[in-house]
């Protein structure tokens, strides 16, 4: 369940692009961003706290962002966490589509991306995730025309 102020996970294994995700996440009201490295790193976090989604690279090394979600959707407390997959690449998202794997995600979005870009599909991926729209975020409420007490 999504709370107002439910801290977001950033996973990249470039520092400077998990700067950049945060820095945007920031500027959209998501005031608790975390950042992690490596698929290992996140999961570990992830069995930490509740997150209200993921926000994680594709291509990373050495398990790819698809191993991470596979990583979160066989484990029972895990598997409703909505995750948003990044790539410069959209080959690779086609090709996640033609194994069947593209439905392990949320959603996806191409890097660089802007902070309305995000917002557009954090409200996409949330909305479908979360049917309350009291539970949304207001910042995201707000976006598709209905308001949050």
């Amino acid at each position: 369940m999504l709370k107002r102020w439910m801290p977001v996970l950033v996973v990249d294994d470039s520092r400077t692009m998990g700067a950049v995700m945060n820095k945007i996440l920031l500027s959209l009201d998501f005031s608790h961003v975390e950042v992690r490295q490596s698929a290992a790193d996140a999961i570990e976090e992830l069995k930490r706290r509740d997150y209200g989604f993921v926000l994680c690279d594709l291509e990373m090394g050495p398990d790819s962002g698809a191993e991470l979600v596979r990583m979160m959707r066989r484990d029972r407390r895990l598997r409703r966490v909505p995750v948003i997959l990044t790539t410069v690449n959209p080959a690779l998202v086609t090709e996640m589509f033609r194994e069947g794997d593209a439905f392990l995600a949320d959603g996806f979005i191409l890097k660089p991306f802007t902070a309305p870009e995000l917002k557009e599909k954090l409200a996409e991926v949330l909305e479908a995730a979360y049917p309350k729209k009291e539970l949304l975020p207001r910042n995201l409420a707000r976006l598709n025309g209905f308001e949050v007490a």
